[in-house]
């Protein structure tokens, strides 16, 4: 049987020899291989959400069927969201008849820590040729709007920006930041705005709203 003869005389030499090493590092290597990759299909990671979130406010609507009215739209990230409301317009009597929203949104400190909100910035700004005037309030505590529309404790808002039909870019709010927020509390987004005596009924202005936390 020289088939056999010639094999043996195949395992006897050194490439012969050699070979069943060859096998098992390969087979060493298979094995490492599959182990790596089933460790890298099988790692787990975890997200952890903000602390400090924006929140649609008792004030806004989810869709607008009457006016004046006020949509709250907050991105993923929690931490910007667009505003789109609707303003009665102008007229030539005092008080304006402008529109208040006192709880439009919030941003909420979730977290068991105290944080503070570096800076609120506004941005996006749509429809503003049918703006009169648009004062937004960091409320470090909730409060009503007077008949004229300024505040009833105007000690509770300390920050402010007030929007034009001339805005564009991004707008920070005045006041000394940071301004902290403790544990499981909230600070209150408020609006005071009114349109043009031109514009129709049921105009919309949007914008943006963003902040910056620690």
């Amino acid at each position: 049987m020289p088939a056999v003869k010639d094999l043996k005389k195949f395992f006897h030499s050194k490439a012969g020899k050699l070979l069943p090493v060859l096998i098992i590092a390969l087979l060493i290597g298979t094995a490492s291989s599959t182990v790596y990759t089933y460790y890298i299909g099988n790692a787990t990671a975890t997200v952890k959400a903000p602390d400090l979130r924006l929140r649609a406010g008792t004030d806004s609507s989810s869709s607008c069927t009457m006016y004046p009215c006020a949509t709250v739209t907050v991105a993923a990230t929690y931490d910007s969201e667009t505003i789109a409301l609707s303003l009665f317009p102008s007229a030539t009597n005092t008080p304006q008849p402008a529109t208040y929203y006192s709880n439009l949104t919030t941003i909420q400190n979730k977290g068991t820590l105290t944080h503070s909100i570096s800076s609120i910035k506004l941005s996006t700004f749509t429809g503003l040729t049918n703006l009169g005037s648009i004062i937004v309030y960091y409320c470090t505590a909730q409060t009503e709007f007077n008949p004229d529309g300024t505040l009833v404790t105007p000690a509770n808002c300390p920050y402010s920006s007030t929007i034009t039909s001339s805005s564009s870019g991004y707008q920070s709010m005045s006041g000394s930041f940071p301004a902290s927020l403790e544990a499981n509390a909230k600070g209150y987004i408020e609006v005071a705005a009114y349109a043009l005596s031109t514009a129709a009924a049921g105009s919309t202005i949007a914008f943006s709203i963003s902040f910056q936390w620690l």
